[in-house]
């Protein structure tokens, strides 16, 4: 408890110092990094109410921040609509309805007040207070710098065999019956519960880093940005997860063939010098090409976990179709794990029945919490912010395309993830989401006013707390 103590004190009077000194949108990008830095271990617990993670202490630092400081310089943005407040008070009292018929009702209220206090409290306060292209990339950058640091955990991890989490108190989590090692080898996990997050965390931070490769100006902002890009490359690689590794290749896709400026030329760099690698070193192809083999053999464990995914589809409709009130509000928020499901699955050519100790899915886990329609409005909302950052990429100009392009993305490749793995509403990449939401609902209203405004509306200046972007620029 010691520890979560310190960090929560660190992270308390940075956040302060960064906001009174540089201002409040200096401290959002802080704060970004500081959510994707500190693991589930970094919690003082509350007996009989809550644990009190780092986390949610940023959480509580930041919403005394932005009421003090952040809503008096927020100007029109502070006193304006919150982007899909519709929806999200449409999933607040689906939730809550969810829970009224919940199999353990106190958890799944617990859970619902939790996750809107966790996220939705973040998303207001940045959907109301970042008002320029500034403060979108200083916040960027701080996920840049955040999983930069994550990933030299990483670094010690696979070298050193030493990890980070040991110097906090062990938690359990629902990856808490799944081995870190496997016959795929030690998994780096960084600060994060499983490899797999730490995958996905880094599939979305990587094309960011791309993004601000092709604008920095200086060498040493070039030096740091490319350091921090190969790092958390290789950090991906060895977290031996399909799902990341899928959703950061297709992200490069896209930024390849509508990408602007320099950003074509980076990524083709990048692609020469992975060529060289697997050229050089024949061991990393044959590792992907034998994961892809296992993934293909239904034999194999790899080939088992990628077939479990579809018999969580079975299972979940099989449950749901059982009553009518079950199909809509499901099982309740966070009662996946009571429900003590089973499932008939082939083992060497014979059925067997298993119990269900793992949800792959966020897509299956919501189903099976909230009903179709709890998926149905959090898929709402995941696609209402992808539709914004397509706004915005086309009404953008081309020297500014690629900021909307690297937010859908980012959208995108945690929507594929959601059906891999169950990342919804939990965890730093959650925290790392619904930044991305306020984002990309308040990126075409900038976009917007830059093309009206170009030729004379002077920005203010901003000192970002990173060494990727400070500006003043009029």
């Amino acid at each position: 408890m010691a520890i979560a103590v310190i960090c929560d004190l660190f992270c308390t009077l940075w956040l302060i110092a960064t906001a009174m000194r540089k201002g409040f949108g200096s401290a959002l990008g802080l704060a970004a990094a500081l959510l994707l830095v500190f693991p589930s271990g970094s919690r003082i617990p509350l007996p009989g109410l809550f644990d009190l993670t780092t986390q949610r202490v940023i959480v509580v630092v930041l919403v005394g921040l932005y009421l003090g400081i952040g809503r008096k310089n927020s100007g029109e943005s502070a006193d304006g609509p919150i982007p899909m407040r519709y929806l999200l008070s449409a999933l607040l009292l689906w939730m809550l309805l969810s829970s009224a018929q919940s199999v353990v009702p106190a958890i799944s209220f617990k859970s619902t007040l939790s996750q809107y206090f966790d996220f939705c409290a973040l998303y207001i306060i940045y959907a109301r207070s970042i008002r320029s292209r500034e403060e979108f990339e200083t916040v960027l950058s701080g996920f840049v710098a955040g999983m930069f640091v994550c990933s030299i955990f990483g670094l010690l991890e696979i070298y050193r065999d030493w990890k980070v989490t040991s110097l906090f108190p062990e938690v359990a989590s629902r990856f808490a019956d799944l081995e870190s090692v496997d016959s795929r080898g030690v998994r780096v996990e960084s600060t994060f519960d499983h490899a797999i997050l730490f995958g996905a965390a880094l599939s979305m931070s990587i094309p960011m880093a791309l993004h601000f490769v092709t604008s920095a100006k200086t060498a040493w902002k070039k030096m740091y940005l490319w350091c921090a890009l190969l790092v958390m490359l290789l950090c991906i690689y060895k977290t031996s997860s399909r799902g990341p590794w899928i959703a950061l290749l297709m992200s490069v896709i896209v930024l390849a063939v509508f990408g602007r400026g320099k950003l074509r030329s980076t990524i083709a760099i990048i692609g020469v010098l992975m060529a060289v690698i697997l050229v050089a070193r024949p061991g990393i192809r044959d590792s992907i090409m034998s994961l892809y083999g296992e993934t293909m053999d239904p034999d194999s464990p790899q080939g088992e976990s990628y077939q479990w995914r579809y018999v969580l589809y079975h299972i979940a409709h099989e449950q749901l179709s059982q009553s009518a009130q079950r199909g809509l509000l499901g099982f309740g928020p966070e009662s996946f794990y009571y429900l003590g499901l089973t499932a008939d699955v082939s083992v060497d050519g014979e059925m067997h029945t298993v119990k269900v100790e793992s949800c792959d899915s966020s897509m299956v886990e919501l189903m099976m919490e909230t009903g179709y329609v709890g998926f149905f409005l959090v898929a709402l909302i995941l696609l209402t912010a992808i539709y914004s950052t397509l706004r915005a990429y086309f009404r953008s100009s081309k020297e500014n395309g690629n900021l909307p392009l690297v937010l859908l993305v980012n959208l995108c490749a945690f929507s594929f993830l959601m059906s891999n793995v169950a990342l919804f509403g939990w965890g730093q990449q959650s925290y790392m989401l619904w930044i991305l939401l306020a984002m990309a609902m308040c990126l075409p209203k900038f976009i917007g006013a830059e093309a009206r405004n170009v030729s004379h509306v002077k920005l203010r200046t901003i000192e970002s707390p990173f060494p990727i972007a400070s500006y003043s620029q009029e």
